[in-house]
């Protein structure tokens, strides 16, 4: 065939397959179907044997891998990089690819810890994925696995390619914060209204529980038949057990005052940590920490905050119970801005539990709503309640049988 039929071939399908993708595009809504569509293109236009993408995390300004492992090989998930890393800094200003082979000068501006991984993961070329002067991401690609060099035309379809994708994840990302934002809003009315009702209904329930508890232990006093003492024994831990209900009413619908002082977020952690030291150590379970946070104080209730960080941990060692591996991890790092002079701190409690059915986890925050044989469906409504009043927020991220993350974002003056 002469050589510009090949050519013109080889045009012809690079606008189909650039068209198609951009139709495929417009009906991606979900980040992780676009990255495997993503994929799925760069492999059409070079058979390349390493895939690795890094995006932009709006909360923690970092770029972190999507943890998707596209080439069978262990993926570089605890790779991160920040807004000063090199790698970062030239991306953004050149808006262009680095070709690895040919662009030494570029190799040597990186730092040690750069260069070094773009040499042990055999990376032969980094495309930018930027939109309107932001970053969103980068992509690093391995060899071919041919092991001949790219084309220039290889390279252009592949900037094409990248081009229509910042769009894309810069569009997917305005969804999901669009979608967080509006389930946000739907929670906190809905969680409102039931404080309202749960603020009635328990006051309503209380005074003739009371007298019901007074007159069983009344009957119960002299009792001598072994079958009717333990009837009223049985009937002294259902009203006990209801009482909890109320009180955890009462504490849902009417939370006391905040109590407003300068809080060590790492220390407090620390010391419900200690409080739980016995439980921990009998469920075998590991603790990690991972501080990466220069300043941990707050402005906050400590005593609130403890009663959220001892629920959430108690609720990890649990939910590892049946696991092999019981790891449990606590995090602090900075987060994003919120004005001049204030910022999110961002707190993770990470276990590697069970983890949440889909079908749960769109509920984990409706008051009396379990998966547990004797919960009763308030713990994380409270602390809900808790971080929002400190004017944070709270978010739990699960997947069946890999675990839980619970992030919770406290503001931080600085």
């Amino acid at each position: 065939m002469p050589l510009y039929r090949k050519h013109k071939l080889a045009r012809e399908l690079s606008h189909t397959l650039l068209s198609e993708f951009h139709r495929s595009l417009m009906l991606i809504a979900d980040r992780d179907m676009l990255v495997y569509n993503i994929t799925s293109k760069i492999r059409q236009i070079a058979p390349v044997d390493r895939i690795e993408i890094f995006l932009l995390n709006t909360e923690t300004e970092k770029y972190i891998h999507t943890g998707k492992h596209h080439d069978g090989s262990e993926a570089l998930d605890r790779i991160h990089f920040t807004q000063h890393s090199k790698l970062v800094n030239w991306l953004s200003v050149n808006e262009t690819y680095f070709y690895v082979p040919r662009m030494s000068n570029v190799m040597s501006y990186l730092s040690d810890a750069e260069r070094e991984l773009v040499r042990s993961a055999n990376i032969e070329l980094i495309f930018p994925l930027k939109v309107i002067n932001r970053l969103n991401g980068f992509v690093m690609l391995g060899k071919r696995s041919d092991r001949k060099i790219f084309s220039w035309q290889e390279i252009d379809m592949l900037g094409l390619l990248f081009y229509q994708t910042a769009f894309a994840i810069e569009n997917t990302a305005l969804y999901e914060e669009q979608s967080a934002r509006i389930r946000k809003m739907y929670r906190s009315d809905r969680l409102a209204i039931l404080g309202q009702l749960a603020a009635g209904a328990a006051h309503e329930i209380r005074n003739p529980l009371t007298a019901i508890r007074s007159t069983v232990q009344y009957l119960g006093k002299g009792m001598k038949n072994p079958d009717k003492l333990e009837m009223i024994e049985e009937l002294m831990e259902e009203v006990d057990r209801i009482n909890k209900i109320v009180q955890g009413l009462l504490s849902f619908a009417k939370s006391p005052e905040l109590e407003m002082s300068k809080v060590n977020i790492e220390q407090l952690l620390q010391h419900t940590l200690a409080l739980l030291g016995n439980t921990i150590t009998e469920k075998q379970v590991e603790v990690a920490f991972d501080l990466s946070a220069a300043n941990t104080v707050v402005t906050a209730d400590a005593s609130q905050l403890k009663q959220v960080f001892l629920n959430i941990i108690l609720n990890a060692v649990e939910a590892m119970e049946n696991s092999a591996e019981r790891h449990l991890t606590l995090g602090v790092e900075t987060g994003r801005m919120l004005d001049y002079q204030s910022r999110y701190l961002l707190i993770s409690i990470r276990d590697s539990g069970n983890g949440i059915e889909p079908d749960d986890s769109e509920n984990i925050f409706t008051p009396f709503y379990t998966t547990k044989k004797d919960g009763t469906g308030l713990g994380l409504p409270i602390s809900y309640g808790i971080i929002n009043r400190h004017g944070g927020e709270m978010e739990i991220s699960s997947l069946p049988g890999k675990g839980t993350t619970v992030v919770i974002k406290l503001p931080q003056t600085i």
